[in-house]
């Protein structure tokens, strides 16, 4: 039926056509945006999650940046240590220098202050965007000076929509140079350590490639440490199953087979370690620190006919040691020296015998002199040795069923000998009459017998002006007025001043070495993440452009035909009028 007032037809047509050109501006505003969801009327849940992990990429792109800041900081102080570690070998190579006789110290100082001001320069000088690590100032009324420097090196946020930044932590305190704040600080204890008079790869066993152990060469080594004592050796026996090629034994392989050989003595297992240095040098330390803890290391003979190995420790060329005197740890009481109490005991070179009395007033004084403690009898006797000159000194020890005291002297060698005497003899564990026999040992300068310290209240600023035994810091060392024998002795604690700094800043460069690895790997990481979120963003958000493009030229099509459609059905109506023409 055809009806004047209602075309049905058209409207059918232009409903059909309204939906059609409906999708059709919505296909066509996502091949415009190239997003299916560009709104939150298009999908509220989808654009709030893609809302919420851009805002996210925001801020990991901020904490990218971030990081480039702070591997930028960390390269730089790492530069700055790795030109002052050379630096500090010059310094110490130049100091060895100043040990031989005849040697004009005044003018080895000129040489050594053009190191210390370059040190210096190199510090100052060491600053990534106004920050400056290894030259400081920790002064209170330096309100920017921060001990621990943070880099933001994450993002995240929970599920209650919290948000947290992950950080890493450079101590400057640890690797600071130089700080104009040097303050009053406790020092750590420090352990008792022998260091080889030449690097192992310049030792004539060893030049070439390694040390031939195939043959007879052997190296034993008679350690005596405040832990115990036992000898290491190591020859074509014990060294057959521990390297790979026993013709040519590396450093680093005799170290592996020192350190193998003290964890299967029961004395010194777990006390004592042999480690190289970064000059490649034997070092042979306790894992103990203090006062109390001794090192003493004899290089002995080659056994069974065996030839000695050289492994850079050499001889100390005339310092003996005389023991160590074993006795039961049942023999000592503590000793008492209250009141009018004294113990007297001599000790006889061969050539003069020197008596030492003990009471009340003697030094360092014991915490209770009604019970002086085998430790404090030997710090006792070495003050009192010393004060007269003897030469003489000595380390003690103690363990499962047994205690010794380890003596040492200034001269004699291996056919020297001390004897023990006087009326007190007993109260220190000794029958009097009892004798040692000197070796010759070898330790760090010039001392045959290293000990270790105990905490102790210094001067604490950078690592390189922070005062040592010497005297002196790094930063401020002068040799030109060091003469005679007193001279030689305070250019040997500056030595091992220098030593002890340079192993504190490779310590230092290690350190930040690890903060640039963990710095570089979270920037990796963090990259990958800001990849992921905005995949993720594609996911909820993209369109398929391919899909949307074909749809596109279909509803096209669909809505030339609505309009063909409704023309049709329009003139519908026309056709019906034509009829009353």
């Amino acid at each position: 039926m055809t009806s004047l007032l209602t075309n049905n037809a058209a409207m059918t047509a232009l409903t059909t056509l309204k939906s059609i050109n409906a999708q059709l501006d919505m296909t066509s505003n996502r091949v415009s945006t190239g997003q299916r969801v560009s709104s939150a009327s298009d999908n509220a849940a989808y654009w709030s999650i893609a809302t919420t992990v851009r805002s996210d990429n925001a801020s990991l792109s901020a904490v990218k940046d971030s990081l480039g800041l702070g591997s930028s900081a960390v390269d730089t102080a790492y530069n700055g240590l790795n030109s002052i570690i050379t630096d500090l070998q010059n310094m110490r190579a130049k100091l060895q220098t100043a040990l031989q006789p005849g040697v004009d110290r005044a003018k080895v100082q000129t040489e050594i202050t053009a190191i210390q001001n370059k040190m210096k320069a190199t510090a100052d000088s060491s600053t990534s965007s106004g920050q400056n690590w290894l030259s400081v100032d920790s002064s209170s009324t330096n309100t920017n000076y921060q001990a621990t420097q943070n880099v933001v090196a994450g993002f995240s946020r929970d599920a209650t929509g919290t948000v947290t930044f992950s950080k890493i932590a450079v101590d400057v305190n640890a690797i600071k140079l130089y700080d104009v704040n040097s303050s009053v600080a406790t020092l750590p204890a420090s352990n008792a350590q022998m260091t080889g008079s030449t690097a192992l790869d310049a030792s004539p066993s060893f030049v070439g490639g390694g040390a031939d152990f195939s043959g007879t060469s052997e190296l034993a080594l008679r350690l005596i440490s405040s832990a115990g004592q036992d000898t290491v050796i190591l020859n074509r026996t014990t060294m057959m199953s521990a390297v790979d090629d026993i013709a040519k034994v590396t450093g680093a392989e005799l170290v592996a087979a020192i350190n193998d050989q003290i964890a299967n003595s029961f004395s010194l297992q777990g006390a004592v370690i042999a480690s190289l240095d970064e000059s490649g040098r034997l070092v042979l330390g306790t894992r103990d620190t203090g006062a109390s803890t001794f090192l003493y290391v004899d290089t002995g003979v080659a056994t069974l006919g065996n030839t000695w190995i050289d492994a850079g420790i050499g001889s100390d060329g005339g310092t003996a040691l005389y023991g160590p005197m074993v006795f039961p740890a049942s023999s000592y009481a503590d000793i008492d020296l209250s009141g009018a109490n004294s113990k007297t005991i001599t000790f006889n070179d061969g050539t003069v015998t020197t008596t030492v009395v003990l009471d009340v007033t003697s030094t360092p004084l014991p915490v209770n002199p009604a019970a002086v403690t085998f430790s404090e009898v030997r710090a006792m006797l070495n003050a009192n040795l010393a004060a007269q000159g003897s030469g003489i000194g000595f380390g003690a020890s103690w363990g499962p069923g047994y205690q010794f005291l380890v003596l040492y002297g200034a001269g004699g060698g291996p056919a020297s000998s001390i004897t023990v005497g006087g009326p007190d003899a007993a109260a220190f564990g000794f029958t009097a009459g009892q004798s040692a026999v000197g070796t010759t040992g070898v330790g760090s300068s010039g001392n045959p017998v290293a000990t270790g310290s105990d905490e102790t209240v210094g001067t604490s600023g950078g690592l390189l002006d922070t005062t040592g035994v010497s005297g002196y810091a790094v930063s401020t060392i002068d040799i030109s007025m060091l003469f005679g024998t007193a001279g030689d002795a305070a250019l040997q604690n500056i030595i091992s001043q220098v030593e002890k700094a340079l192993a504190k800043v490779t310590d230092a460069g290690t350190k930040l070495g690890a903060n640039k690895t963990q710095i570089d790997g979270q920037k990796t990481f963090v990259d990958s993440l800001m990849k992921a979120n905005d995949r993720t963003i594609g996911i909820l958000v993209d369109a398929d452009i391919e899909e949307e493009s074909t749809k596109l030229k279909a509803l096209q099509t669909q809505q030339q035909l609505g309009i063909q459609s409704l023309s049709i059905a329009n003139s519908a109506s026309q056709n019906v009028l034509s009829l009353f023409s």
